[in-house]
């Protein structure tokens, strides 16, 4: 029992580990390749995607941290245990405390799946769960997402076979998981990024998108112009090239970028 204790604490780890390397490792050591989670908000599956999704509720949920309360229980490869989110500091602004129970299944000693289930809180707490979104992309959920970006909210834009073409990395980003932690990765070193639609155009299955970026990196203000082409299949985006010479698109296209760091320390 002692070594699945080991492995629900490391896992709860996970969660409050801002360094995008470190929480990685943790991944590595706790679930295994094809492992999946799901809860009332999303779901995720694999390495890369669940990494993303624990990036984006970091960023949405700045200074709290989680913790497993109780015991665990335990029924041939099962587990069952309870879980609390809460602010490190009782009078942070946007302040939540939230609880819940994670089932669990192991094999090889590692997390193979994992289901969460919230106790109810304000509404107001929890956006809409990303599972009951429509799938599909536009300019105007482009614009809505890049006002308040979470990478969960990714994958439900692109096609599984997705390429991102951005500037300073010679291969294409390929494939939804990788593309959504790219995603996480700037969302995690630059919390405040936001885009501004500044104008679009449409040529056949192509829109182009002109965008404003805005946000805050390494303690200095930062604003720059790129485009976008999305090439659109089925409503989703299959292609998107970006053209823009600023270096931290560079950087993020070449997995350079560091998280910003945030009080979420268990």
């Amino acid at each position: 029992m002692e070594h699945l204790v080991t492995l629900i604490d490391r896992y709860m780890h996970i969660w409050n580990e801002t360094d995008a390397a470190k929480r990685r490792g943790l991944i590595a050591q706790t679930l295994g390749e094809s492992a999946s989670y799901l809860d009332p908000l999303t779901h995720a599956y694999g390495h890369e995607c669940i990494d993303a999704m624990v990036a984006g509720v970091q960023h949405r949920f700045p200074g709290h941290c989680f913790e497993r309360i109780g015991d665990i229980d335990c029924l041939q490869d099962r587990l069952r245990f309870r879980w609390r989110m809460s602010p490190a500091k009782a009078d942070a602004a946007g302040a939540m405390r939230i609880e819940g129970t994670d089932f669990a299944i192991v094999g090889d000693g590692l997390l193979q799946s994992i289901t969460g289930f919230h106790d109810p809180a304000p509404a107001e707490a929890m956006p809409a769960p990303a599972a009951s979104r429509p799938r599909g992309w536009s300019v105007q959920s482009f614009a809505a997402f890049w006002n308040k970006p979470d990478p969960a909210l990714v994958p439900r834009a692109l096609t599984p076979d997705v390429a991102g073409y951005w500037p300073g990395n010679p291969e294409p980003v390929r494939g939804i998981p990788e593309y959504t932690r790219r995603i996480a990765d700037l969302v995690a070193a630059m919390p405040d990024f936001r885009l501004e639609v500044a104008e679009h155009a449409v040529n056949g299955d192509c829109v182009f998108i002109h965008w404003i970026a805005r946000g805050t990196h390494e303690g200095r203000a930062v604003e720059f112009n790129g485009v976008d082409r999305v090439r659109m299949r089925d409503g989703l985006v299959a292609e998107n090239r970006i053209f823009c010479d600023h270096p931290l698109i560079h950087a993020l296209a070449q997995g350079r970028l560091q998280p910003h760091a945030v009080a979420a320390t268990a």
